[in-house]
């Protein structure tokens, strides 16, 4: 890249916004927002988030975000993790590229399209894909590799493991809430064993019978709330004295009862100075909950601010993975037959469509795979969204 009017946002640097240069950027600082125009270069120490349309790109540091370019190089001590539409790429031996990638040039005809994927993948159609986005058919969106939601996973497995009492998990409605529960619930950890209850519990006395019901326990129904506690406490003390760790895992906790919410953490936790350890929650619900904590639950989060995750919505290349996922574990892991029953365009079409949330990506797509298939398709294009 030859040198032409430099400007510098040098090591010292942190820049959020939007910044425009029509001649060439140096990057060796921090930048947080959107960048345009004519040559960007990030230095080594260089770290941009957001996203990037520029004529060209070369990149040495750390770069997270969507590329629009002619031109883009990576270098050795790269990393970019996001989304690149280029017409020319070179990635340099060492540098890691985490991303979907698409070329810069114009889409053929679907006729075209249809004869080049028909020949890419011989024997598949999309009628034996018909139930790759149906509930009883897809994966774990928590099981995709790479991708920020195994991420928030492991990192709520690393909290339960160092035995935090006390974690909160948020997300609006369709990013995948329950989805984590059941995987919680049904394939625990080894050492782990998790009740899941929904937080609808209307008094303590409520919720300990609905804990004794998972628990497997018996005659518990008329026992009052201190005799019922004793109970459950007495069953978790004899797993825990065989190694075996109870997680409460409490969904829609947006409904749970502000003082049930309390005496459950005060009751079953050492989250609050005290209090005997017995088990560790996990309330998972929209922001909504945090409006029922009590001033003790809020301080607990004020002191340990690692105990809070959000399910944010899926970035593009999380989307995009997801999806061709979903296509590869129907079409028995054919790897071929995801990209070619999926072009780009539609990845990114589906993405501003659902604004990544994972409810409406699993909606529109199989909306647009039954569409395709009904007009005897051979992909699914971005007009049967």
């Amino acid at each position: 890249m030859e040198k032409e009017n430099e400007s510098r946002i040098a090591q010292s640097m942190v820049v959020k916004g939007v910044v425009e240069c029509q001649g060439r950027l140096v990057l060796a600082g921090v930048l947080e927002g959107r960048v345009s125009g004519g040559i960007l270069e990030i230095a080594e120490t260089g770290r941009l988030s957001g996203d990037v349309h520029n004529r060209e790109v070369e990149c040495a540091g750390l770069l997270q975000g969507d590329i629009v370019t002619e031109s883009f190089i990576l270098r050795r001590t790269g990393c970019h993790v996001g989304t690149a539409e280029t017409m020319k790429l070179t990635v340099d031996p060492g540098a890691v590229l985490d991303c979907v990638l698409q070329s810069g040039m114009a889409i053929p005809d679907k006729s075209a399209a249809d004869t080049d994927r028909m020949g890419d993948v011989p024997g598949f159609e999309l009628g034996q894909v018909l139930k790759a986005f149906q509930e009883d058919a897809r994966p774990c969106c928590m099981d995709i590799p790479w991708s920020a939601r195994l991420e928030l996973f492991n990192q709520l497995l690393t909290l339960l493991q160092k035995g935090k009492p006390l974690i909160k998990v948020t997300g609006e409605r369709g990013s995948g809430k329950s989805v984590l529960v059941g995987k919680l619930h049904h394939h625990a950890p080894a050492g782990f064993e998790c009740l899941a209850l929904a937080g609808r519990a209307e008094s303590i006395a409520e919720l300990l019978q609905a804990m004794a019901s998972e628990l497997g326990m018996i005659g518990t129904e008329n026992l009052g709330q201190t005799e019922l506690l004793a109970q459950v406490k007495a069953v978790i003390d004899n797993k825990r004295s065989m190694g075996q760790r109870v997680v409460l895992l409490v969904d829609e906790a947006e409904a749970l009862d502000s003082a049930v919410m309390e005496g459950a953490v005060r009751f079953l936790t050492n989250a609050f100075e005290g209090a005997e350890e017995m088990l560790q929650i996990v309330m998972i619900g929209t922001k909504a909950m945090e409006t029922n904590m009590t001033a003790a639950i809020l301080e607990y989060f004020e002191d340990e601010t690692n105990c809070q995750l959000r399910l944010s919505p899926l970035s593009i290349k999380d989307t995009a993975d997801y999806l061709r996922f979903c296509l590869q574990l129907a079409a028995a892991g054919n790897g071929s037959a995801s990209l070619a029953f999926l072009p780009y365009e539609t990845v990114r079409t589906l993405h501003v469509l659902s604004r990544g949330n994972i409810a409406d990506i699993n909606r529109l797509a199989d909306q647009a795979l039954q569409k395709a298939h009904g007009a005897r398709a051979q992909a699914i294009y971005p007009d049967y969204l």
